[in-house]
């Protein structure tokens, strides 16, 4: 009799939820043993929290048990992970297991990371989690007039719309409550343009500087002045806040950094882009690695991920082979006003385009309850 093969997912966000399902679907269950590992007890949705601020959706439906997401021939491990070597094909939790894998496939490798902002932990607002837009919640409920600043890192790990789509959300609050004229609203970017395409970023900032906000580029944020409340670049340039929100850089997880990966020129890791393995490690499969690190674009991360569990799918039962990756089309979405949004859409070759404009709340049913708690648990893009 085979022996199963063991498949580690590592992860505890939507992504790995999804990968695990689909995987569990695509393959004989007497041949895999499936093992999810993450830190977290609960699974957020985090894409729809940037709407909870506002009471736009209920907090309470973007949040669910990791254990009842995932099928139940999967085993949940809660424990953090502190060292992973590849080359012999075995991990180490912080509650001292050791496990062995014999595919491998990480999610999600990046994480913010606030330690590069000085005074970051005394002010700053982020959206990280439910909690944080609680907290933010909270802060709009009391300001009645000030400066609010969302400060947007290029290397962010969600999606580059996201401080953006803030902007819009926060400017709309106001409106609706009568305080827009006593508020200011300024969005900072590290990069000099919010995305590369050049007519995606126009189009961005024309909705910004419809809605009154201010927009300053290539500010490379340094430090928290907490004293002083000022955003400050390590050259001294300032800008005044009363509420900072702050989309972090990111970097590599630290288990990642001393695993043994083979680097590149341009990424921490070198992977083969026409399996998404690593090079040289066939067996170890990275998901959201690219661009800078990072494609958590919600569409980009769901075709990777259904194409890596075909093939692992493949590799194990039989599944049909999805031979090489083809890529994936980048889609998002700009938020225009509180009740309207443009799905917007970037193909292979790099062409932009828009689509049609939408109520919210088709927007807030698609990023939330029925698009992932409902289909994903169920293993379903």
């Amino acid at each position: 009799m085979k022996i199963p093969d063991r498949v580690v997912i590592l992860g505890d966000k939507e992504s790995a939820v999804m990968a695990a399902n689909k995987l569990a679907n695509r393959t004989n269950k007497k041949e895999i043993e499936m093992i999810v590992i993450g830190k977290r007890v609960n699974v957020e949705f985090s894409d729809s929290n940037i709407f909870v601020p506002f009471s736009l959706v209920d907090h309470h439906l973007l949040k669910r048990s990791m254990n009842s997401m995932l099928h139940t021939n999967i085993e949940y491990i809660e424990d953090e992970i502190v060292s992973l070597n590849i080359k012999d094909k075995s991990l180490n939790t912080r509650g001292g297991k050791v496990v062995r894998y014999d595919y491998l496939l990480i999610t999600n490798p990046v994480e913010g990371d606030h330690t590069t902002i000085t005074g970051f932990s005394e002010d700053a607002r982020t959206l990280d989690t439910i909690q944080d837009s609680l907290r933010l919640k909270e802060d709009l409920q009391n300001i009645k007039s000030g400066e609010i600043v969302v400060y947007q890192d290029g290397t962010h790990s969600r999606s580059p719309l996201v401080g953006a789509n803030l902007c819009v959300l926060l400017e709309n609050h106001f409106k609706r409550n009568g305080t827009d004229k006593n508020m200011k609203i300024t969005y900072l970017n590290s990069s000099k343009t919010i995305i590369e395409n050049k007519n995606f970023h126009e189009k961005i900032d024309q909705v910004l500087q419809e809605n009154g906000i201010k927009t300053v580029y290539g500010f490379k944020l340094d430090q928290l002045n907490v004293k002083n409340k000022e955003l400050q670049t390590s050259d001294g340039t300032a800008v005044k806040y009363d509420i900072p929100v702050i989309f972090a850089p990111s970097r590599m997880k630290n288990y990642l950094v001393g695993a043994g990966f083979p680097k590149s020129d341009s990424s921490p890791i070198e992977i083969n882009f026409k399996n998404l393995n690593v090079k040289n490690f066939p067996e170890v499969y990275i998901s959201s690695i690219e661009p800078k690190y990072i494609s958590n674009y919600w569409n980009i991360v769901h075709v990777e991920l259904d194409y890596i569990t075909a093939k692992i799918a493949h590799l194990i039962s039989g599944y049909p082979d999805p031979e090489d990756y083809k890529g994936a089309t980048y889609i998002d979405y700009l938020i225009t006003d509180e009740e309207r949004a443009t799905n917007i859409v970037i193909d292979n070759n790099g062409e932009y385009s828009e689509g049609k404009q939408s109520k919210t709340d088709y927007l807030l049913k698609l990023y939330s309850y029925n698009s992932f708690f409902g289909s994903y648990s169920q293993g379903f893009l």
